[in-house]
């Protein structure tokens, strides 16, 4: 595509095929020398580029190349249909990650960036799609002679106080997307909210790394960048885009596992999956001050997801919204498994009077997949209103004098259904395969019984009744590892004393071979699933059992090398 065709300025197309305005001054925004020579490395030898590149995720080092390197980055627009042959403009490309999807998605695609070494890696990142044209330029002084059909603005708007003029360089950046789109013309914003909930919970500002900056109003650093509550955005954005939708991208829009809709954030029934998304903070270790998964939970009840939502994806009209559809409540994406196992679970009223419907389908668009034993099948069931087991054990730990009995009390319809499903042999009790993930996050009480969901995962030999109870044991334990205060009952260095006692409580008694036959399912599962060695997994598994608080303590030391490791690099390369 050469750009030349639809803008009057002059451009000039330097050797790595990227258009130049005529005397450009180079924007200076970067994440280092070094940060860019080694995804100019990594681009180069890569032979898939596509959105989703599994090889380009195995390069991630350190949160620079995360950014760039991550399938996760799409995933904040994946979730919606859109006309192939609407006419797009990109601002501020950056290195290319949505650039890339762009031009998976749609026929033109001009992608703007101040930088020429960023435009240059968003080129190498597309050098084999010719539906995309990198311009290198400040995108308010190219002078376009046709008009587009959406305008994407992802993680640019922030900034606009940095490189637009005026009084107000927010409204003005509005403005001129408003200029650039035709009649019908649409305009996508992903932005940090200013009031974002982790914000309150003691993360760093995203752009400048400083606590409560944006809570306070951005007073310290007013002309470089800011973002806004949702109120504010949506009176800036509706100023010249009256049509207009909210999404919600969690945890935030930089590396979401899930876009939701805003009906069904605000309705409050998205408050338990809202609370397993764990915020991060881009500028070192979150060292919170309060749980942010109860907090959520306590927000949900009452209606107040939206104001505190980490980010928004606004998807904004002149006229109406033609062209751009998401067609479900929520979007949600599998962690970084093995290509054949990633998934997409859409939550979705196939009627306006039925109940919302959860469907889990394969990335590859096959309905099983295998690793070894390991069988993964698509999933379809009811959405529920309730609280999960995993959940439901979550809020009852918190309570300081509650006993494991009482603590674990919802887990015995669990167990019963379990062992009515058992067959026993030569004294031990087994489960059929398709139990193998029948663990607490997949288990809802109801009616005096249970409901099983998500039963994506099945194991081609049967398994150890009691390595299944281990199992769900040590997944609420470990996702309890961040608790600040855990109670008394649920202290203790070993691992494997712990679990022994909650099997106890739920009349459960786990011996040594129950937990060989944990440790190797739980090995192989994780190596089938995740691609890692088997023996890695073991490791930790054992490690667990032995002596969890070194375990942990060795983690928190080896993230917090890696990141000084990272921080030390990134340094020496702004100054070389």
């Amino acid at each position: 595509m050469n750009p030349q065709n639809i803008v009057s300025n002059e451009l000039v197309q330097d050797d790595s095929s990227v258009w130049v305005l005529k005397d450009h001054r180079n924007f200076g925004y970067s994440d280092g020398a070094e940060s860019e020579r080694y995804l100019a490395s990594v681009f180069s030898q890569a032979r898939d580029l596509s959105a989703g590149s599994v090889e380009l995720e195995s390069h991630i080092k350190d949160w620079p190349s995360e950014y760039h390197l991550t399938s996760k980055r799409v995933q904040l627009l994946s979730g919606f249909q859109f006309d192939r042959q609407l006419k797009v403009l990109e601002v501020g490309c950056g290195c290319g990650a949505i650039t890339r999807f762009l031009g998976e998605t749609f026929d033109q695609v001009v992608s703007v960036e101040g930088s020429l070494n960023r435009a240059r890696l968003a080129r190498q990142r597309t050098r084999d799609l010719n539906s995309v044209a990198v311009v290198c330029a400040p995108f308010q002084e190219i002078q376009f002679t046709s008009k587009f059909d959406v305008v994407f603005c992802i993680g640019v708007l922030e900034y606009s106080a940095s490189f637009v003029a005026g009084d107000d360089p927010y409204d003005a950046a509005l403005r001129y997307f408003a200029d650039m789109l035709a009649p019908n013309g649409i305009l996508i914003v992903a932005i940090e909210n200013q009031f974002g909930l982790k914000y309150f919970n003691s993360a760093r500002e995203d752009h400048l790394g400083t606590l409560f900056e944006g809570l306070e109003g951005y007073h310290r650093l007013p002309n470089k960048v800011r973002t806004f509550g949702r109120e504010e955005l949506q009176r800036r954005i509706g100023r010249y885009f009256p049509a207009m939708q909210f999404y919600y991208p969690y945890p935030d829009y930089k590396l979401p596992d899930c876009v939701l809709a805003e009906e069904f954030v605000a309705s409050g029934r998205g408050g338990e999956l809202i609370s397993q998304m764990h915020s991060r903070d881009y500028a070192g270790d979150l060292r919170p001050s309060w749980e942010e998964s109860l907090v959520s939970l306590e927000l949900a009840r009452n209606g107040a997801l939206p104001f505190f939502a980490n980010s928004f994806l606004v998807v904004a009209g002149k006229q109406g919204l033609a062209g751009v559809a998401f067609g479900q409540q929520g979007v949600l994406f599998s962690p970084p498994r093995q290509a054949q196992f990633r998934t997409r679970t859409t939550i979705a009223a196939e009627t306006p009077s039925h109940p919302l419907r959860v469907h889990k389908r394969s990335l590859r668009g096959s309905a099983t997949a295998e690793s070894g034993p390991m069988r993964w099948r698509e999933t379809h069931s009811d959405w529920i209103d309730s609280y999960s087991l995993q959940t439901t054990l979550d809020l009852r730990c918190r309570s300081a004098r509650r006993s494991l009995q009482e603590i674990f009390e919802p887990c015995r319809d669990w167990l019963r259904m379990l062992q009515e499903q058992s067959t026993t042999h030569e004294g031990v009790r087994y489960l059929d395969g398709e139990y193998v993930d029948c663990t607490w996050s997949n288990v809802y009480p109801r009616d005096g019984g249970c409901t099983v969901v998500d039963r994506e995962w099945s194991w081609a030999e049967r398994v150890r009744l009691n390595a299944v109870v281990i199992r769900a044991i040590y997944g609420f334990l470990h996702r309890l590892q961040a608790m600040r205060t855990p109670p008394a009952a649920l202290t203790g260095s070993s691992g494997a004393e712990l679990i022994k006692k909650i099997g106890c409580a739920l009349g459960v008694e786990l011996d040594k071979r129950d937990f060989e036959a944990f440790v190797g399912l739980e090995s192989r599962l994780q190596a089938a699933v995740f691609g890692q060695p088997a023996k890695r997994h073991e490791i930790f598994l054992r490690w667990f059992l032995w002596n969890r608080s070194s375990l942990n303590s060795f983690r928190t030391a080896r993230k917090h090398a890696l990141r000084l490791r990272a921080s030390v690099r990134n340094r020496i390369a702004r100054f070389a």
